[in-house]
């Protein structure tokens, strides 16, 4: 695994081992591609009669919500104001304070993006994904996000990453 500046010092992403892209370029790439979403929406149609849109306008909110969501992030991290933490909250909604290598969500409908909060306005994104489920565990995308970031953390954990400034000490030797 490595740590990929997107916007130093504010946002970074993991690139796992098997990929050739950041978690963060894969999953707007991932959001924009028309196959791939119809393919999804297809497959969890019987979650997306909740939100009482068919798949093709599901396709077309998607790809429209990416883009957005994508400019506004970069905008945020760039001139932080208002701050990056102003985008991400607790992975759980009912934890109200902030941990150390806290586990975050950052969403915009059902387009979710998963990161660990390094310091204050300081992420690390570990993937993303398209929540249609109450629960995370219940989908197989999600679910699969949730094992990703507790492997990141791990992976933190491991390197001694224990402030901002450890952190950036691993991401310079990369």
């Amino acid at each position: 695994m490595e740590i990929l500046p997107i916007f130093e010092p504010w946002l970074y992403a993991f690139r796992y081992d098997d990929e050739t892209q950041d978690e963060f370029e894969r999953i707007f790439e991932l959001w924009s591609d028309p196959v791939y979403l119809e393919d999804f929406f297809e497959e969890n149609n019987d979650n997306l009669t909740y939100f009482e849109i068919d798949v093709e306008e599901a396709i077309l909110e998607t790809r429209n919500q990416s883009e957005t969501f994508e400019s506004e992030l970069l905008e945020v991290a760039e001139t932080q104001d208002p701050p990056l933490d102003s985008m991400f909250k607790n992975l759980n909604d009912e934890e109200t304070r902030v941990y150390e290598l806290s586990k975050q969500k950052s969403k915009r409908r059902w387009l979710r993006i998963y990161a660990l909060r390094i310091d204050k306005n300081v992420y690390v994104v570990t993937g993303g994904a398209i929540k249609l489920t109450e629960r995370m565990e219940d989908g197989p995308d999600t679910s699969k996000e949730l094992s990703k970031l507790d492997k990141c953390r791990n992976f933190l954990n491991e390197n001694e990453i224990t402030d901002v400034d450890t952190f950036r000490e691993i991401v310079s030797k990369h």
